[in-house]
């Protein structure tokens, strides 16, 4: 039985987002008003250094802890369309202040003003100077959830094609098939409290504006997985996207890969990320941050 902060948080989403029946400015203004409402709601964590700033030109903000040891990117979630890295401060921050890291939360162009692939090459472009300014024999790693889960595996994607160096990586309710065809889209559609197979549509054709949806920089599913670092994936079992993680899941086992899938039921999409409000989120930062500290010693 999810905890009531993971019940109210449910409600609160189906009020905010998936309520919502609209398409196309009015979806973007939708996601871009709760999504902004969120940045009230998170501080930055003590211990850490906050700052403005910018990485391969592309605009972000910085949480470094003292006597940093590894970099982390994090690429945020909102349909391709909204987010901002202020509502992700306190789940990035506690993970810079629990392993070390130096975490720059990436502020990538959106769409549908900058359709596919500008938010994408916004992230490779900041993971490529992540990389040239990191120590040699520092971890480097990217996380992202949701629609930044999916520029977070073709970011790794591309690391791996350039033979860049990626220690690990943290998808948290990633859509990571375009052409939207995982069971669960519409399997979940009633249960998942946040989206819906309706706002997955309207989500793809903005950011795609026309494109392929099986191009694999758009669905990294359908990319090169072999040689990827470990990844973990998480899910809730009630929302639309569990699928794209099953699948993933399933494809990088198939192949031989390092995946592991924490899934639970009745959470809300992109549940981790809450460790701020609801008891779930705090229990799985732990495991989080255990998938992430043997990484890190092994570099």
């Amino acid at each position: 039985m999810p905890s009531i902060q993971a019940q109210v948080m449910n409600r609160i989403a189906t009020f905010a987002l998936k309520g919502f029946k609209g398409s196309g400015a009015g979806f973007v203004r939708r996601f871009r008003m709760v999504t902004a409402a969120s940045n009230l709601l998170a501080p930055v964590p003590k211990g850490l250094k906050h700052l403005k700033g910018g990485l391969g030109g592309v605009p972000g903000e910085w949480l470094i802890p003292v006597n940093p040891k590894g970099a982390l990117l994090y690429i945020h979630g909102g349909a391709f369309v909204a987010g901002h890295p202020p509502m992700y401060r306190p789940f990035c921050g506690a993970l810079a202040n629990a392993l070390g890291f130096r975490v720059f939360m990436v502020d990538y162009r959106l769409a549908p003003e900058n359709p596919f692939p500008v938010p994408l090459e916004d992230c490779v472009a900041a993971f490529e100077a992540m990389v040239a300014d990191t120590p040699a024999g520092e971890p480097i790693f990217v996380a992202g959830d949701s629609a930044g889960g999916n520029l977070s595996l073709a970011v790794l994607q591309h690391a791996v094609k350039n033979k860049l160096p990626a220690h690990g990586g943290l998808l948290i309710s990633p859509a990571t098939d375009m052409r939207r065809l995982a069971p669960s889209i519409q399997g979940n559609d009633k249960t998942d409290s946040m989206l819906s197979a309706h706002i997955l549509e309207h989500a793809a054709n903005l950011y795609l504006c026309g494109h392929d949806p099986a191009d694999e920089r758009a669905s990294p599913l359908l990319g090169n997985l072999k040689g990827l670092p470990p990844l973990m994936l998480t899910a809730s079992e009630s929302e639309c996207l569990l699928d794209d993680s099953v699948l993933l899941r399933d494809a990088i086992e198939k192949i031989g890969g390092s995946v592991n899938l924490l899934t639970r039921p009745g959470m809300p999409h992109i549940w981790p990320t809450m460790n701020l409000a609801v008891p779930e989120a705090k229990e799985d930062l732990l495991k989080i941050i255990r998938f992430f500290a043997p990484l890190v010693k092994s570099v």
